[in-house]
């Protein structure tokens, strides 16, 4: 397997970190209902990405599991012992799990607590099996407002060191409309973006005893609000009408050029 980029490849050590000042304005969590709105009603981005650079080796094979429970986040340090950054090492922000409609209080206030980490650099390592997905549309506002690069990636531990390579990553369901709240967001080749049919399965008790499993899809209401925020982030709304039309069984692997087509991203920062 061959070894990936140091992490001085991801992220220039003289980079910008965050607008300290754009955050502090919702370092309340009482306040995230109006951010929310403001969000919608201006697509201005309050901080400008940098240029950042993602190198990913090609052929190099997808983490084989898929994150489980809740979406948490930590401050992830890039680069290996041999990385010549040293202790000017960039930090990023690994967020990793299930996405609920907890996970953008829980990632301002992530945010909130790191305000004075003056080498934090506004980049996301996404790596998710999908949630809600009203949950998703909440997070994905919050990485635009924020002006975050988003790279469908995964923060792995080195072990016996404090730092973290970056690996593969698997962004399925509704993770995607997180991601497409990215100010950039980045696909590399050997990360996989996954879509389908939104639905909600439960569990009822027949009369017989037994267990039925129902499924509730999306209502037009529902469809046509997820559309008009696509929009909104600057991507295609006609990947949500191809996404519907994918049973919510399957997972449809996003192709290269559909990523294209659909202005979902880049192979590389």
């Amino acid at each position: 397997m061959n070894e990936l980029n140091h992490g001085s490849d991801i992220v220039s050590s003289g980079s910008a970190g965050f607008n300290n000042t754009a955050i502090e304005q919702f370092s309340t969590l009482s306040r995230l209902k109006t951010f929310l709105f403001d969000a919608f009603q201006s697509r201005r981005a309050l901080m400008r990405c940098l240029g950042f650079a993602l190198v990913l080796p090609v052929g190099l094979a997808p983490t084989a599991g898929q994150a489980a429970g809740a979406m948490t986040f930590s401050v992830a340090t890039l680069g290996g012992e041999s990385d010549p950054c040293g202790r000017n090492c960039a930090e990023v922000i690994s967020a990793k799990g299930e996405i609920n409609n907890d996970t953008a209080d829980e990632f301002l206030a992530f945010l909130s607590s790191h305000l004075q980490e003056q080498g934090l650099r506004p980049v996301v390592l996404l790596e998710s099996p999908g949630g809600t997905v009203v949950g998703a549309m909440q997070l994905g506002m919050m990485f635009r407002k924020i002006g975050a690069a988003v790279i469908v990636a995964e923060a792995v531990e080195e072990p016996g060191t404090d730092r973290v390579r970056v690996a593969p990553g698997l962004c399925m369901s509704a993770c995607v409309y997180a991601f497409f709240g990215g100010k950039k967001r980045v696909v590399p080749p050997v990360s996989k973006l996954g879509i389908h049919r939104m639905v909600i399965n439960e569990s009822m008790r027949d009369p017989a005893g037994g267990t039925v499993r129902q499924q509730t899809f999306g209502t037009d209401d529902i469809v046509s609000t997820l559309s008009a925020y696509t929009k909104m982030m600057g991507i295609d709304p006609n990947v949500i009408e191809f996404a519907e039309r994918v049973a919510p069984d399957t997972i449809h692997i996003v192709t290269p050029k559909e990523i294209a087509r659909w202005r979902l991203g880049a192979p590389r920062l």
